[in-house]
């Protein structure tokens, strides 16, 4: 895989169940019976190299016992990389005015390349904090861990994001892991209401070569 490939797959994959254009994920899940439907497409470019196209779709809803449960695809670079993915998350501690809210989340996913047929290959475990600062504002506070069975290796991933809660969101976010360079994020989403919601976001890799990559994204909430 390229350099440029993976780093698109690193900036695009949202990790497990975050709502676009804030990548880092949330404590708090829908209620159950409550579902969504998002579908989003990338375009990442770096220096001296040809731009890669990503596609991903996923659908999730809440199950009850404050946890919700979801699927997801990606297309990257044409057939070059396929992956579908089973994810999850629960509540632990609600977020509330004046209380940090605590959930964890958690996926596996399958990968399939034109040389290798597909195989079960990431495992991943994510702890979330949720806290609401004045003037409606959250905050948040990711700690994780992947296991790569293709790679043989395991990271450690984190992440810090802050966004508005009208309906016009804006959300900015600094991530990394223990194996690069931090990368950061922006981007704002409107909701036009009857569970509909738009959005954009931009993302850098600070990792040499610098990638950056340009996310539209749509979702439906029903």
């Amino acid at each position: 895989m390229n350099k440029l490939l993976a780093a698109l797959l690193a900036l695009a994959a949202l990790p497990a169940l975050a709502g676009r254009p804030l990548r880092s994920e949330t404590a708090d899940v829908p209620d159950a019976g409550s579902c969504e439907l998002e579908a989003a497409a990338a375009r990442a470019h770096s220096s001296g190299l040809p731009a890669l196209r990503n596609t991903d779709a996923a659908f999730a809803c809440g199950v009850g016992a404050q946890t919700q449960a979801g699927l997801g695809v990606t297309r990257a670079a044409g057939d070059t990389f396929s992956a579908a993915r089973l994810v999850g998350k629960t509540t632990l501690l609600t977020p509330e005015r004046g209380r940090t809210g605590w959930g964890i989340a958690y996926g596996v996913d399958a990968a399939k390349t034109p040389d290798v047929s597909w195989r079960i290959d990431n495992f991943g475990l994510l702890a979330a904090a949720t806290r609401q600062l004045a003037g409606g504002l959250l905050v948040h506070a990711n700690l994780g861990w992947n296991r790569s069975r293709t790679a043989r290796q395991n990271t450690t991933l984190w992440s810090l994001g802050i966004e508005t809660t009208s309906d016009l969101t804006v959300a900015a976010d600094v991530f990394g892991d223990d194996r690069s360079k931090p990368g950061v994020a922006a981007g704002m989403g409107y909701s036009f209401g009857g569970g509909f919601s738009a959005s954009i976001s931009y993302a850098l890799l600070l990792e040499s070569p610098r990638v950056k990559l340009l996310t539209l994204g749509a979702k439906l909430v029903f």
